[in-house]
């Protein structure tokens, strides 16, 4: 090969690895999507073609990329930090420190350093619930920094900034908000990129707390900002920040992010709690909190909600155990508080104890359902009944969002259950257990003619991107895996609960 002929194969290949790790930048890669359509990372990840693995701190957020880095946040010791690994060798190039404050109070299953970083340019934006928004060069110089008060939630913050034109946009639901009021301590706001001021809010009156990341959703009709709040989809004007649709029916809890097919929009949240498909026994959720009757008169008071009381969500599960109750704060006044609340929502009769009937009779209402939709653009209003292709109330995970991967829709669920899902019709393909269960956080990516999924165990699972099941591989890293990985040109990145690997296809 000539010296220009080289030069140019050189340039070509800067250009595409820095279009592969362009489409990386943010939480799930491109627009939130999981997709690397041209990437060819390993479809077999083993020991054999770890390229390289660093420890790293502890954080849930997942790997962000620019062409030659790789982003991360998490928490040394007290202090939230930012970390930037060299992509090449897995080294650290450098390592800074937000502005040391309280952290955060977060469930056991979630964490301080949870958002995902978001690359812009050649500038890397982080959010940490308990400080704000911070901006830094590439090299790790700080730009801004953007204090936010953290919003209240039953888990912690996690939701991430996306990016839209000079925009950095966060949505900041709090379960400040009162029921019923208009007034909203809820929001969106987006950030000037090059100074963090703010150029516009959308108030959110009767959203609480969420934890889904949103995306810009271009179609042929325009752009809307799409975001999923408890209760509902909203679709937003770009330009002005006006509500343009919504569809209610999702449950309290969503954490999902919607993704974007061709004029299509998919979106999905399980039922309060990670419910089953089918309408739940309450008689479990019943036999857990009358454990607390002290006096042993079939009924639960106020003040018998002791000790290790929470309403629960998995009653199968042992009382302190992180998945059993909805978290309750630390703080003596809060927790008194929520406990207040929570026994006046049930007790509707006001006579001052909660009854099987009247417990069981709220377990019935108001929970929500397991709902998958896909949703067409250009409507106004409440458009479920004017812009909903079709629906699936099947097969939902708990916090995973969904892949649109071809004309297939993968979701999986805790246990290991895998589902596939035709995108035209809602019709059900496939519903298969993987050979690993337990629970999962990450989200499903694809890449490579594949699909990608990481337990919390910390097992990697490939499967074919096809109609019919077919595991191709599973690879066991014996060690946690919450954050979901990442892709660039030929290299999947895995975090698990201590470090970074990075699974490289030979040349």
């Amino acid at each position: 090969m000539n010296r220009p002929s080289l030069f140019l194969a050189i340039l070509l290949n800067l250009a595409l690895a820095q279009t592969y790790a362009a489409n990386w930048n943010q939480y799930r890669g491109p627009n939130g999507s999981g997709l690397a359509e041209v990437s060819r990372p390993p479809v077999k990840p083993s020991n054999k073609n770890l390229a390289w693995k660093t420890d790293v701190s502890p954080g849930f957020s997942a790997p962000v990329l620019s062409a030659e880095k790789v982003f991360l946040t998490g928490l040394d010791k007290d202090r939230l930090v930012i970390i930037s690994l060299d992509k090449a060798n897995g080294k650290l190039l450098w390592k800074k420190k937000a502005p040391k404050v309280e952290l955060e109070k977060v469930h056991k299953a979630s964490h301080p350093a949870a958002s995902t970083a978001l690359i812009s340019g050649n500038r890397v934006f982080t959010y940490f619930g308990s400080y704000g928004l911070l901006c830094h060069d590439l090299e790790g110089k700080e730009l801004w920094k953007k204090p936010i008060p953290t919003p209240r939630t039953l888990y912690g913050m996690s939701t991430s900034p996306i990016a839209h034109d000079d925009l950095v946009i966060m949505v900041l639901d709090n379960d400040a908000n009162l029921p019923d009021s208009r007034l909203s301590q809820s929001k969106v706001i987006a950030y000037r990129k090059t100074n963090g001021m703010v150029a516009w809010e959308i108030p959110r009156p009767f959203h609480r707390s969420g934890w889904s990341t949103p995306i810009v959703w271009q179609h042929s009709m325009g752009t809307d900002l799409v975001v999923l709040g408890n209760g509902r989809v909203s679709g937003y004007d770009m330009e002005n920040g006006t509500q343009k649709w919504f569809v209610p029916g999702f449950s309290r809890e969503t954490i999902s992010t919607p993704v974007a097919g061709k004029d299509i929009l998919y979106v999905s949240s399980s039922k309060l709690g990670g419910g089953a498909d089918i309408q739940p026994d309450p008689l479990p959720f019943w036999e857990a909190v009358i454990r607390f009757d002290k006096n042993n008169n079939g009924k639960l008071e106020r003040k018998e909600m002791t000790g290790h009381f929470t309403f629960p969500i998995r009653p199968e599960l042992p009382l302190g155990h992180p998945g059993y109750g909805i978290p309750l704060p630390d703080d003596k006044r809060r927790r008194m508080e929520r406990l207040d609340g929570m026994f006046r929502s049930i007790d509707r009769n006001r006579d001052g104890f909660w009854s099987k009937e009247e417990f069981i009779e709220n377990m019935r209402v108001g929970r929500g359902k397991p709902l998958l939709i896909a949703v067409r653009p250009g409507g106004q209003g409440d458009i479920t009944d004017t812009h909903i292709n079709w629906e699936l109330n099947r097969s939902i995970p708990e916090i995973p969002s969904p892949l649109l991967y071809e004309n297939i829709i993968y979701m999986v669920r805790n246990g290991g259950l895998l589902a596939a899902v035709d995108s035209a019709n809602g019709k059900l393909l496939y519903r298969e257990r993987l050979n690993t269960p337990g629970q999962f956080s990450a989200s499903p990516i694809g890449a490579n003619g594949h699909v990608y999924l990481c337990s919390n165990r910390g097992v990697i699972t490939i499967v074919k991107n096809t109609k019919k099941f077919s595991i191709v591989h599973q690879h066991d890293l014996n060690d946690a895996i919450h954050a979901t990985p990442a892709v660039d040109q030929n290299t999947l990145y895995v975090r698990t609960g201590k470090q970074l690997f990075a699974f490289r296809e030979q040349k």
